[in-house]
């Protein structure tokens, strides 16, 4: 008898059409089966207008549009799959099992809604391939949405509102998530807003509110995050671990209460990204890869990338207005090749423009400007690295409240570089580091051009000292104290070259 009163049409509507491409258009098969889904009219009617109207004669439900069903468990009870399910208004206090490929079409979230019954912990299962959602919102449950396994899965227009632990989770799942929304998850200070383990998520253009302490969470996952606003969540917008692999495309992320961006054994691409106001803007850890390229960092209340027994590539951002450390930390880089520092722009980073420890490292083509003292008046470096190997090629160090480059048990080569203007020395060479400089302009240098130190060495070809106020060379004198400076040819000056001269 069902299948005798269900209409099989071709969706008229543009949006129904649209659904219906994806579903076999290749191979031609038949329109899907549509079903109507509406609450009852006097239901609707009293809660629109607040008036009793008389019942309609009762008839059997049968999914047509003159005889939807009244609620949305009847209709995927018997819905077959591949079926498209029209939903009407209203509030759906149900909570679903969906077990067979179908599409849920509402008439747009907040118009759509659907609130599990009291004590419901999920409010929407899904244990099937090609589950699709459209113009609905979820909302009032412990979980939005779970999907176990199955593969394209696709949400779009769908809001997830006002959850205690999660918005979506998936396990082995196959996730597209467009245009949509999750707001509240416990008010971003507990939960995860969107957690993908195994399996993938393709999110783009979606708004993501104190969307739970984690706002998406790639546990062994792909995931490619394109176009997202994340704000207010109280650790992280985006977290990656456990063999991810996860890109994130612009997007803005403002207000997170930690690493905004973060990867722990994982891989972690983000291109042109805002990341504004957090504790860290991207951090990697555990043996993460991190490649940021293009965008902009900037009000970070620590710094704005830190790698920490990971490696990776900083390229053509702008770093900027920094906190408690610098632009950019790096901490016992675990790779084969150095870090890779290249053509960025980072100004008044905090005390320190690059900070290296224990690292490779190699700076390309970067402007480090304004970096200030900490609280003990210390600090102020462009870059500063400790028992590190640096090679600084064809950066500019200009206007920084300390030295360009100070390193400390570091081999470092300086190659076409400019220290301009910096509020102690161009170079500072300590502790036994080693370095050699050709083809760099020192120029106006509070204290010294090249300042050599505590039996360090450095070897010095085709230099240029311009202007530096005190001295070009300062080797230090006392014993233990001085360096050694090695003279080859090419080094010039506007004036006779300035050299510290000790008493013996």
């Amino acid at each position: 008898m069902l299948r005798k009163t269900i209409s099989l049409v071709v969706c008229a509507a543009c949006a129904a059409c649209q659904l219906a491409n994806g579903w076999g258009q290749a191979r031609a098969d038949p329109p899907p089966v549509v079903l109507f889904v509406q609450q009852p009219q006097a239901q609707v009617a009293a809660a629109t207008v607040g008036s009793a109207l008389l019942a309609p004669p009762r008839q059997t439900a049968d999914g047509s549009e003159s005889r939807p069903f009244p609620s949305l468990r009847a209709a995927l009870a018997l819905a077959p799959a591949g079926a498209l399910l029209r939903i009407g208004d209203g509030i759906w206090r149900e909570q679903l099992l969906i077990s067979r490929p179908v599409v849920l079409l509402g008439r747009g979230a907040g118009r759509t809604r659907i609130l599990p019954p009291a004590g419901a912990r999920v409010a929407v299962e899904v244990r099937a391939d090609h589950v699709q959602l459209y113009g609905l919102s979820i909302e009032d449950a412990t979980v939005g949405i779970e999907f176990v396994g199955g593969a394209g899965h696709r949400l779009e227009n769908v809001a997830l509102r006002h959850l205690a632990e999660a918005g979506l989770v998936a396990r082995g799942a196959e996730i597209a998530f467009t245009s949509g929304e999750v707001i509240d998850v416990a008010g971003g200070r507990t939960g995860r807003g969107i957690h993908v383990s195994g399996g993938s998520l393709d999110a783009r253009r979606l708004t993501l509110q104190a969307a739970g302490r984690r706002a998406v969470v790639l546990e062994k996952a792909r995931g490619t995050l394109e176009d997202l606003d994340v704000r207010g969540s109280s650790l992280a917008a985006i977290q990656a671990t456990d063999g991810s692999d996860a890109r994130v495309i612009r997007g803005e992320f403002d207000g997170q209460g930690g690493a905004a961006l973060y990867a722990g054994r994982a891989r972690l691409t983000v291109d042109g990204a805002h990341v504004r106001h957090d504790e860290y803007a991207v951090i990697g850890s555990r043996g993460a890869e991190v490649i940021v390229l293009g965008g902009e960092l900037t009000d970070y209340r620590i710094a704005g990338v830190a790698m920490v027994n990971s490696h990776g590539t900083v390229q053509r951002v702008l770093i900027a207005r920094g906190g408690l450390d610098g632009a950019i930390s790096i901490t016992r880089a675990d790779g084969k090749a150095p870090v890779l520092l290249l053509d960025n722009r980072i100004q008044d980073p905090g005390p320190l423009g690059v900070h290296i420890t224990e690292s490779a490292v190699t700076a390309r083509g970067n402007s480090v400007t304004g970096a200030r003292p900490d609280r003990e008046k210390d600090m102020g470096d462009a870059i500063f690295a400790i028992d590190s190997e640096l090679i600084v090629e064809q950066n500019v160090m200009r206007g920084n409240a300390g030295s360009g480059v100070s390193t400390l048990r570091t081999n470092v080569r300086l190659d076409r570089n400019g220290f301009i203007e910096n509020g102690r020395a161009g170079v500072l060479l300590l502790d036994r580091s080693h370095g050699t400089a050709t083809g760099n302009l020192f120029e106006r240098n509070a204290l010294a051009g090249l300042e050599i130190g505590e039996r360090s060495r450095a070897t010095l070809r085709q230099n240029r000292f311009a202007g530096n106020p005190v001295l070009d060379i300062d080797t230090g004198c006392g014993k233990g104290l001085a360096g050694v400076a090695e003279l080859e040819a090419g080094n010039t000056s506007a004036a006779p070259l300035r050299q510290r001269s000790c008493v013996e």
